[in-house]
């Protein structure tokens, strides 16, 4: 009997082909569910996962499921719900998306699943049975049940949970569940962390990450070294992996995973409303808040943060010799095993899983940077040909198998480019009161005010008698069909040491963009911002109410009406920073950079 799916689907495309872990024949296959993991006994350094594929077809599924073992660096590309045809994913079902304020603290949440809940008899199941069928109506996988406030649950699968939260990248989930955290061959010490170099000092959490690893791992592993509680969590998924281990290698691991720090979060998941819309069975995770704690010191592996070049004899030394690793961008596509080990000196590619959105305010990370470089890179090469790419360890070579680095870039939590930009000057007015001594917003009507919400000063329509296109005449409008609602334009001033910088940003409309993957989301147009400082302070609202004039006839690109400014003036871009700890500060600090500030 098939299974009934009346969820809509989006055209999607994944930088991954895994022809050989997935269900065989020209049909189309959805990922159901996640259903333990296994060890891999042919290339031993690749856990599996078992995942369940239903045929999907004319909008139903089918009431069999086929299993198969998939990698697990695998998992970010094998989201549930993706569609997948001779190895290929084309498709995505369309849930629906959601963000809940939680409590990670023992006590707040419990582990179940529907075979727990019928051996305690009176326990309810993690969910209606028939809200998403499985297999088994005992099925054994674990899930997190996180109450709330309204009186429902909030519903986590425990292997997505894993795949998404902890770290970014997939390196480090195939580290812990493949390698003791303690003992001879220490992944503590030989994989996840490489030594300091320096000394330890009290209340500084400092990590010094391995090459394989991700900058957006270092928040994890920073209370993976320093929180016994993360430590004890970061060691039990082996533990659990190790002590019901199968020999016969027929039988998974239902691995039970905890949130891996205590107190508040925020999660942002895509799933299904139940019980009234009181209770939500979250099927994929987008985002998740960042612990609160101490900054944290931020070191790599031949780190090439220094003000000054290497002396001569460091110069070449730094990843000689290695391959080059390049990023892989659909519509090209790369077959992943999980079946061969990746050749020493293999071609090398970056696999981006989808983003993932950190919620709330970053965690603070402070890059370490030196005086100078030890080394400088050397002459890097092409790696051995490879046909194939695996993310497992180095093993042997002319098999003709890559290194596939697979991850997820950290995007943070974004309000639009209008509030992100107030948001990031209050933010820098408040932790860096030495560079900006205030940060104050202007209309007309208000003149200069600090309030938390900033007003904007809208456009002015261009009148009948005016002659100008089309395009130009409606650009004043945010929507063009109903002229009805006039941008806005956001006008600062930030009080630095010794001038006042202004900064100018246009309300942009709301547009759909396709994302690498070639998803559909809404995005914002795309504008300069605009910042200035006057030669006489007196001038400031003539000279703001002819560039409000001047806008409009060249569509927002502030660029072409920069140099009409009497002071110094730039255009500036809103390029986000790996070390950004709040949305668009690197922008503030780009456009105080442009007018002489020294930040």
């Amino acid at each position: 009997m098939a299974v009934p799916f009346n969820r809509e689907l989006k055209r999607v495309s994944k930088a991954a082909r895994l022809q050989d872990h997935l269900p065989e024949g020209n049909r189309n296959w959805m990922a159901w569910w996640y259903c333990g993991i296994y060890k891999n006994r042919v290339a031993d350094s690749q856990p599996h996962v078992l995942v369940a594929f239903r045929e999907w077809s004319s909008g139903a599924l089918s009431d069999e499921v086929s299993h198969r073992r998939v990698p697990l660096t695998a998992l970010g590309q094998i989201r549930l719900g993706t569609i997948w045809r001779e190895g290929v994913c084309h498709s995505e079902a369309i849930y629906d998306t959601a963000r809940f304020s939680l409590d990670f603290t023992p006590g707040a949440w419990r582990l179940t699943s529907f075979d727990e809940a019928a051996k305690q008899g009176h326990a309810a199941p993690p969910y209606p049975h028939s809200l998403y069928p499985l297999k088994y109506r005992g099925d054994k996988n674990w899930l997190i049940a996180f109450e709330l406030l309204t009186g429902g649950t909030l519903v986590v699968p425990c292997i997505e949970f894993f795949s998404r939260c902890y770290g970014r990248s997939e390196e480090l989930k195939r580290i812990l569940t493949t390698y003791e955290w303690h003992g001879e061959d220490q992944a503590y010490t030989s994989r996840l962390y490489a030594p300091l170099g320096e000394s330890e000092e009290p209340g500084k959490w400092k990590v010094k990450l391995k090459r394989r690893l991700v900058n957006g791992d270092v928040v994890f592993l920073a209370h993976a070294k320093y929180d016994s509680y993360t430590e004890q969590i970061a060691k039990d998924i082996y533990g659990q992996l190790e002590s019901q281990y199968d020999p016969n290698n027929k039988a998974p691991t239902f691995i039970r995973v905890a949130p891996w720090f205590q107190g508040p979060a925020e999660l942002k998941v895509n799933g299904i409303w139940f019980n009234d819309r009181r209770s939500f069975l979250a099927l994929q995770v987008l985002g998740c808040s960042d612990p609160k704690g101490a900054p944290l010191q931020r070191d790599r592996e031949n780190t090439n943060k220094a003000d000054q070049p290497a002396r001569e004899e460091g110069l070449g030394e730094a990843w000689a010799g290695a391959p080059v690793r390049r990023s892989v961008k659909t519509p090209e596509i790369v077959d992943l095993t999980g079946d061969e080990e990746p050749d020493h000196g293999a071609a090398m590619v970056e696999i981006q899983d989808p983003d993932f959105e950190v919620l709330g305010e970053p965690r603070t990370v402070i890059d370490v940077r030196r005086d100078r470089a030890k080394d400088a890179a050397g002459a890097r090469s092409k790696g051995s040909h490879a046909t194939s790419f695996s993310s497992g360890e180095p093993y042997g070579s002319e098999k003709g198998v890559g290194y596939a680095s697979i991850h997820a870039r950290p995007v943070m939590d974004s309000n639009g480019i209008l509030q992100d930009m107030w948001n990031a000057m209050q933010f820098l007015s408040k932790n860096r009161p030495g560079l900006i001594l205030s940060a104050e917003w202007f209309t007309f009507a208000d003149g200069f005010n600090t309030d938390d919400k900033p007003k904007l000063i809208r456009l002015r329509p261009f009148d009948d008698k005016t002659i100008v296109k089309g395009d130009i005449r409606t650009w004043p409008y945010l929507d063009v069909i109903t002229r009805q609602e006039l941008r806005g334009v956001l006008v600062t001033r930030l009080m630095t040491c010794g001038k006042a910088v202004y900064i100018v940003e246009i309300q942009r409309r709301v547009r759909k963009t396709k994302t690498v993957e070639g998803e559909i989301k809404d995005d914002e147009e795309s504008f300069k911002g605009l910042v200035f400082t006057l030669n006489k302070p007196e001038v400031f609202e003539t000279w703001l109410i002819s560039f409000l004039r001047d806008i409009r006839a060249v569509k927002g690109i502030v660029q072409r009406i920069v140099a009409n400014c009497p002071g110094k003036a730039a255009a500036f871009k809103h390029v986000p920073a790996n070390n950004e700890r709040v949305p668009c500060e690197a922008a503030v600090l780009n456009a105080l950079e442009k007018v002489g500030v020294q930040v």
